[in-house]
Order: structure tokens, then sequence, then C-alpha cells
């Protein structure tokens, strides 16, 4: 393989995914390409079916067509799991296509490759290459005064705003924030946790869309991070948290356990089944001990140039 000279960039600004493609391609000095234009030599897509805007079938297809072309290697993001419902067989024949046409391929993380393995069965092993911690600025951690849990990213179904609510709604003056846009087609998902928070008496704010130089701020204001994705396997999301010098709690995954390895001392794993008391109890403890929830973002790893040199070493096979 060869370092590429273009990075096919698809779907909306706004995606985890096309942010990361994005920063990647700078910090290599490789050409951002559209899918339909991806240019001419070697060639990087960071891909999931669902930002193409096509069906699996199609996107499949698009890479085959395109590695039949130059030489193609993809990171695979979003990968297919059980919990797709009905989407996973199509989701899982689209990813294992992809990982035989392409010349190589690479996770951000094992439990993506795991995953992987388990459910497309690839011909070759693949790379693992972790997603940066990306810190603009050196945040101040400094609450509002108002103790808060903030959940983090798109609001869509399963990532933890209802556990927030539950747990908020046991303690006493307790808000929940969720910083990030309604995922597209979840629009009754803002009205239900409202509707929620109503009920438990619980004050909740949906920011909507938060613009660059409003995240970390935003998130540096909060008094407890919270990742209780039910299928976190990547997490732009919490690295986020880290990169403006927040520990997050964290629901136990193999990914969580995979991050606490990798930056030991900088998340607070819980148990997967734990109660809305087990998790209020844990918020009441980072809420007596501030600086329990405090990482040093000048420790962090991989930050951007690492993952990026991370990139050029499996391309060029050091």
């Amino acid at each position: 393989m060869s370092v590429p000279a273009h990075v096919v960039v698809p779907g909306t600004e706004r995606h985890g995914v096309t942010i990361l493609a994005r920063q990647l391609a700078h910090e290599l000095g490789a050409a951002v390409v559209a899918p339909d234009d991806p240019g001419t030599g070697p060639v990087h897509l960071h891909l999931t079916d669902r930002l193409l805007g096509r069906p699996p079938g199609a996107v499949a297809a698009y890479v085959r067509r395109l590695a039949a072309r130059r030489p193609t290697t993809v990171t695979l993001h979003d990968v297919p799991q059980p919990t797709d419902g009905r989407a996973f067989p199509r989701r899982r024949e689209c990813y294992a296509a992809i990982m035989g046409a392409a010349a190589g391929w690479a996770t951000s993380s094992a439990a993506e490759r795991d995953t992987l393995h388990r459910h497309c069965r690839p011909r070759s092993e693949g790379a693992v290459v972790h997603l940066p911690v990306v810190t603009r600025v050196e945040p101040v951690p400094v609450t509002d005064g108002r103790a808060s849990i903030g959940v983090f990213g798109w609001v869509y179904p399963g990532k933890g705003h209802h556990e927030a609510l539950e747990a908020a709604a046991r303690l006493d003056g307790v808000r929940v924030v969720a910083l990030g846009a309604l995922a597209e087609g979840h629009a009754d998902l803002g009205r239900s946790l409202a509707a929620r928070a109503a009920e438990l008496g619980v004050e909740l704010e949906l920011t909507g869309w938060l613009g660059d130089d409003e995240v970390a701020p935003r998130l540096a204001a909060m008094t407890v991070p919270l990742v209780a994705h039910g299928n976190l396997s990547a997490s732009g999301s919490l690295n986020s948290w880290l990169a403006v010098g927040r520990r997050p709690l964290v629901r136990d995954s193999a990914y969580a356990r995979e991050m606490a390895a990798l930056r030991p001392g900088t998340l607070e794993t819980y148990p997967a089944d734990a109660t809305p008391d087990d998790l209020a109890a844990r918020v009441a403890a980072r809420l007596a001990e501030p600086a329990a929830g405090l990482v040093d973002v000048r420790r962090l790893a991989p930050l951007l140039a690492d993952t990026a040199a991370a990139y050029r070493a499996w391309w060029t096979g050091r």
C-alpha cells in the first residue's frame, strides 16, 4: 500500500466521521475530494454506509468500482451490529464486500475490528488506528455553578439521555444538558425526552447544534460528563470530553475497557446493568469530589499528529 494522495470525505459537514476525515487529510497533506470526484492515484475513504446516502448494496458497489480503478484503502466506522435490527444483514454484507474489495482496511478500535471479524469474516486481519484527541485550546474546566449531567453528540435513541434523566431525578437540583442536535428522523425523541423530564421534575436543556467555537466552553461547563451509549465501539464524543480536561463516566463495554487501558485514569467505567440509583450514586460522588472529574490535557494521546503518523506507518508497512 502507499500513502494516498486523496481522502474521500462523504456526507454532512456536521458528522463526526466527516470532521475526522478532514482533520486527518489536512494533517497528512492529502487532498479532500467528494465521493463522485475521487481524483486520481491512491485514495482513502473514511466510510459508514449511512453517510453516502445510498443503500448498503449501492455503497459496496461504489467501493468495488473505485477499488478496481486505483489503490483504495478504507477506515470503516459505525460497524454493523445485531442491534441494527432489520438492516443488520444488508449492512453486514456491505461491509464484507468493502473489506474484500479494498487493498487494506482499518477501524478506530480493536472492539470494532473484533465485531467485523465476528459478523463479516473478512479475509485479512485489518488494522486498528485509534481516534485522536483533538485539542484546539487549553480549556480551563470551570462549571457555571449549577450541577449538571452532560451528554454530548447527536441526540438519538440509546445514547444515554434517558439514563441521565433517571439519575438526575434521584438527586437534588441536578439538571441534564443534551449537547448536540437531534439526529435526522428523531424529532419525536426530543419531545419524549422533554415529556419525561417534566414527569421527573428534572430540568432538561437541548442545546441543538453547537458550532466549533461553542463546543469546548459548553463541555467544560458540565459537572459530570456521561457517555452511556449502549453500542459504543468508537467514540469521538468521548474524546471531546477528554480534550477539554473532563473525565467522563462511561458505560462498561469492550471499547470502554480498551480506552481505559489506552489512556489510564482518563475515564471511569460503570456497570452496563447499573440501575438509576447506582448511576445517581456515581454522579453524587463526582459532585462531592469535583477533582475526580478532571484530566490533564497535556498527557492525552494519541493526538492528531500521532494518529496521522499511525496511518502513514500502516500504508507504508513500517
